[in-house]
């Protein structure tokens, strides 16, 4: 069996940019031959015009630029690489990616919270129809096993039913162990409270099939005054299609995995477009902008990732952390 000497790792640490004056904390774990122990830790930053850190383990950002954090433990060292990026406030639009799933458990009142509390500009969620055809915010269509104790699709179970649903995993459920379900109602109450606007997703593909349901969410949007400011997207085509033949006002967005290139559809239909990163293409996406329409990136959730998309001729990014300060309305 290979002998474990004392050693400081990074492997805990997730994070890999920080902004100008952000200050984190980055106390690497301890490993020996039984496991994590403790022992006395010093820290130097090799860059420490970029990066300062304390004998707490708190660095800070202090300009541009990138360094390494250097732990000495137990005679030996580890190296955490940091990007330091200074995200100008307001120049892309943010998106809170089901609320901000990355800080509380997504879809969910107290995720919405946290977007509205860090000013995004959209609060994204997903509607999912019940078994009594109510109208439901949850991501997974095939099962709710992923986040709760229920293995069944929300379209097997009665609103009563769905809001009796436990959750047992997402982001920091151990700080919120009572949250249910939303409705629509439950969001757009809310979002009225906000200064940010509704960005819904029409997941479930059951809702082509239902028009009446779509003419619900039309008008509950607008019965909250969101009608020229709301965003209304969808992975399914077919979702889209229907939702147009009742719309009036409302902006209108396919989400793509895969690069589009289809110009000519968005513009047949005055579709915006929401792109997945690894498949957004500077030159689709000028001429998304060249046509009149917006695109937004997803997912970004590292603040030098979101600085390199500052000069593409996108309007929002999507995050599920906080990646800018404040966006500015």
């Amino acid at each position: 069996m290979k002998k474990v000497f004392p050693h400081p790792t990074f492997k805990n640490i997730k994070i890999k940019s920080l902004g100008v004056g952000e200050t984190i904390n980055i106390k690497p774990l301890i490993r020996g031959p039984e496991g994590e122990m403790e022992a006395d830790i010093h820290y130097k930053s090799d860059m420490g015009d970029i990066l300062s850190v304390d004998q707490e383990g708190n660095v800070t950002g202090l300009k541009e630029g990138y360094g390494e954090i250097l732990a000495f433990a137990c005679g030996k060292l580890a190296r955490l690489p940091l990007h330091v990026a200074n995200v100008p406030s307001g120049i892309k639009q943010v998106t809170g990616h089901r609320g901000l799933r990355g800080l509380a458990v997504e879809n969910t009142m107290p995720s919405f919270k946290l977007a509205a509390k860090h000013h995004v500009d959209f609060i994204e969620t997903d509607i999912a129809i019940t078994k009594d055809h109510q109208l439901v915010l949850f991501h997974d269509v095939k099962s709710m096993k992923r986040l709760t104790e229920e293995e069944r699709p929300v379209n097997d179970l009665t609103l009563e039913e769905v809001k009796k649903v436990k959750f047992t995993a997402g982001n920091h459920l151990e700080d919120y162990p009572d949250v249910s379900v939303p409705t629509l109602d439950e969001y757009l109450d809310f979002m009225e409270t906000t200064s940010s606007y509704p960005m819904i997703e029409l997941k479930d593909p059951q809702l082509k099939d239902h028009e009446e349901l779509l003419i619900q969410i039309r008008d509950k949007v607008d019965a909250h005054g969101f009608s020229d400011h709301v965003r209304i997207t969808s992975a399914n085509m077919d979702n889209l299609f229907a939702y147009e033949k009742i719309n009036k006002n409302h902006e209108l967005w396919i989400i793509v995995e895969e690069p589009l290139d289809d110009i000519e559809l968005l513009k047949a239909h005055q579709w915006n477009y929401s792109v997945k990163k690894n498949a957004c293409k500077k030159d689709f996406v000028k001429q998304v902008h060249d046509a009149g329409l917006k695109t937004d990136v997803w997912i970004i959730n590292d603040k030098k990732e979101a600085k390199d998309f500052l000069d593409w001729p996108i309007t929002s990014m999507t995050s599920d952390v906080v990646i800018m300060d404040e966006a500015v309305k």
